[in-house]
Order: structure tokens, then C-alpha cells, then sequence
């Protein structure tokens, strides 16, 4: 009973999103469907999870204004300009509404993983923390092979710009970001299944003034997607499903889920919105000069270095 409430929650989520974006009137390219060429982003900290004593999704300014004030609190007075670059401490604004996370539904605005889910994450988590042997051990953000372009498409720290190309067949997302490049093909039939890969293969298709995009065929050895405060979690069997609508001259509304019962106990729903931009969008050049997995597998390996020669009784006390 409660997944079936869960779900007809959802459904009436999305319809009232669309009704909202009703009210524009969007550009449209020539075959009548909105423009969503340009450059959109994101500046904003709230996480895909609501913090734990912050009941509501939605607040008033005077209460966004506070926590963003807590939450500036809590940043290190030192920080690695390279790896944090947290520029904007304002809570997200959706069609207006100040949001206390991306989360939706459910309710209390976690994710409702399982408890396999529970199980793979701590794994990978625990792997991450303690793995340096080989570079295979490392995420696939450090390795420079993916990044936030992945679907679901997820905001960031700072200002992060995505530019989309719009075309009949195909929609480009390219996001400046680790392996930012997204094909949406609009036309066409997916690959076998055998065929996967890191950005899997994502199919769209127009609902009315919305964009959706279905994305399959994922690797089963890339179960992370990160996001501000929490992960996503996806598997060979997921399907991605992401909503795009435009309901404002500068707005973007992304309302996005994972639908794999192996991961996830309820169906859920999370929506940010992206602002238009007039600054150009860059080639994220992750490979050059990446001297960040060289190093962390260096500097774990010299400090194990001093253990090691403590348990065979080699360091003078």
C-alpha cells in the first residue's frame, strides 16, 4: 500500500511540474519543440539529501538565509582551491521555492536504498578509504574517466556549465566536467545489451514541452554517482529517467529517479533547476596534468612505508 501511495504521489508530481511549465511559452526550433540550446548552471550547496533535524522541503527566505549561514560555518578555513570549489552558499530555488534538499519524494527526503544498496556502498566506500594498490581501485572521477555529465545529470559545488545542442535526432549535453560529452538520441534503437558503457546509452523523447531521457545499458563496475552530500546509486539493471523542462527564459527545471528495485525500496524523485548563462562553456581537459592519481597513490603507499617498518621492529623508539 505504501509504494503504490509512493508512486501515485510521484505521477502527481510530475503532472503538477507540468502544469506549471504550462503557463510559458517557451522559444521553439524548427520542428516545434522548445530550444534548449545555450548554457545552463547551477550555484547553489543543498545537497540531494535534507539534513537531519530540517523537517520541511520548502522554506521561507529568512530560513534559507540562516542555513546558509550554518552551512558556511562548517568550511574549513583552508581549502584546496583545485579539489573545493565552493563558490555559492544560497539553498537551491525551484520555480521559486527555496529547498532544503533535491529529494522530493520521499517525504523525509532520503533515499530509500536497500539494505544490498547499503551493503555495496559501505564496500565501495571502504575501498576508496583504504585501496591504493592499483589505479583500478580508484573512482572513475579521479581516474578522469566520468564526471557530473553522467545521467542523471547532477549539480555541484560551484558553477559547473553545461551547454546543450539541440538538433532533430540528436540533443548534445556537454557538460565542462571529467567525460562531460552526452549523446540523446531521438531517434534510432538502442544497442544490444552487451554493449555498455561508463555514459550508458540514453534515449529521448518529447511529453508535450517536456524533454524525457531514458538511460540504460550502464557497467556493472560503476555504481557511483556523486552528488554535493550523497551518492546515487545505479547497477546494470537500472534505468535512469530524467525530465527536462524549460519554464522560464533562464530556468531549467531537471526533475530526475533511478528505477531498480535491487537498490532502491520505493520509487523517489528529485528536481534542481539551472540557470541560463552567457559565458561560454570550456574543454575539460582532465588528463593533462593530472597529477592528482599519481600522487594519491604515492602518498599512500610512503605512508604505509613507517607501519610497515614498525611491525617488523625496524623503527628506533
Amino acid at each position: 500500500m505504501r509504494s503504490v501511495a509512493v508512486a501515485a504521489a510521484f505521477v502527481l508530481l510530475q503532472g503538477l511540474a507540468s502544469a506549471r511549465a504550462q503557463s510559458y511559452e517557451p522559444p521553439r526550433t524548427a520542428d516545434g519543440h522548445p530550444d534548449l540550446h545555450g548554457v545552463w548552471g547551477t550555484g547553489f550547496f543543498t545537497g540531494l539529501e535534507r539534513p537531519d533535524g530540517v523537517k520541511d522541503l520548502v522554506v521561507s527566505s529568512e530560513s534559507a538565509k540562516k542555513l546558509a549561514a550554518e552551512a558556511l560555518g562548517h568550511v574549513p578555513q583552508v581549502v584546496d582551491p583545485d579539489a573545493n570549489f565552493i563558490q555559492h552558499f544560497q539553498l537551491a530555488v525551484v520555480k521559486g521555492e527555496a529547498r532544503t534538499s533535491l529529494l522530493v519524494i520521499p517525504a523525509d527526503g532520503k533515499l530509500p536504498l536497500t539494505d544490498a544498496a547499503k551493503k555495496t556502498a559501505k564496500a565501495v566506500a571502504e575501498q576508496t578509504e583504504y585501496s591504493f594498490d592499483n589505479p583500478e581501485e580508484r573512482d572513475s572521477w579521479e581516474r578522469c574517466l566520468i564526471g557530473g555529465g553522467q545521467a542523471p545529470t547532477r549539480p555541484q559545488h560551484g558553477f559547473v556549465p553545461m551547454q546543450i545542442v539541440q538538433t532533430r535526432d540528436a540533443i548534445v549535453m556537454m557538460t565542462e566536467d571529467v567525460g562531460g560529452l552526452r549523446v540523446i538520441h531521438m531517434t534510432g534503437a538502442p544497442p544490444p545489451d552487451a554493449l555498455r558503457s561508463l555514459e550508458g546509452y540514453s534515449a529521448g523523447r518529447w511529453e508535450g514541452d517536456t524533454l524525457v531521457v531514458e538511460t540504460t545499458h550502464l557497467r556493472p563496475d560503476d555504481p557511483f554517482r556523486w552528488t554535493v552530500d550523497a551518492i546515487v546509486m545505479v547497477g546494470p539493471n537500472s534505468r535512469v529517467i530524467e525530465r527536462f523542462t524549460r519554464v522560464s527564459d533562464t530556468e531549467l527545471v531537471e526533475q530526475f529517479t533511478v528505477e531498480d528495485p535491487g537498490l532502491y525500496t520505493t520509487p523517489w524523485l528529485a528536481e534542481f533547476s539551472m540557470t541560463r548563462t552567457d559565458k561560454p562553456a570550456y574543454e575539460y581537459a582532465c588528463h593533462e596534468s593530472n597529477y592528482a592519481l599519481t600522487n594519491i597513490l604515492v602518498a599512500a603507499r610512503l605512508g604505509r612505508q613507517p607501519r610497515a617498518a614498525a611491525a617488523k621492529g625496524e623503527v628506533k623508539r
